[in-house]
């Protein structure tokens, strides 16, 4: 398999070799499709309640709460987040440690114990991204610039 995107991360004094491929991406897709069909929903049900560009009026009667009704089922539905990263750490590191599904979810609590979730899901995110660019995949010849390509805006 083409190395896409390959990152070591040490948890709980080990370290562990994630990959992803394109192959894994498809893998992620399909094994964590009930969770990220949940969180697209959850984005739709919720976009109105993250929309700041709306002016709220406040007058003497505004209470500030009444906006964000739905804090508790948000709260309750972040699940779905956690499961569909844990699948993708679980892709990540059967390429080169071949662990269970409960091996990866027990590694995963230790690593959000050291990391917090929000940073194990930014690294899965970049690597989704490196996959995707496939930089790896780039030629090792000598390659002219492209005058027609636009430079990204970062």
């Amino acid at each position: 398999m083409k190395e896409f995107s390959k990152e070591v991360i040490n948890i709980a004094g080990n370290d562990y070799t994630l990959f992803l491929n394109r192959k894994g991406i498809v893998a992620w897709e399909r094994y964590a499709k009930e969770e990220n069909d949940k969180m697209e929903a959850m984005s739709e049900k919720y976009k109105d309640l993250f929309n700041m560009n709306e002016n709220l009026e406040i007058n003497d009667n505004t209470n500030p709460f009444e906006t964000v009704d739905n804090i508790e089922d948000i709260e309750n539905e972040t699940d779905n987040v956690s499961k569909s990263y844990r699948k993708l750490y679980w892709i990540m590191l059967y390429e080169n440690h071949k662990l269970s599904l409960k091996e990866v979810n027990d590694l995963y609590d230790k690593a959000i114990k050291e990391y917090g979730e929000a940073q194990l899901i930014q690294l899965a995110v970049q690597m989704l991204q490196d996959a995707n660019d496939n930089k790896v995949n780039e030629s090792t010849e000598e390659i002219k610039k492209l005058p027609a390509l636009k430079p990204r805006a970062k």
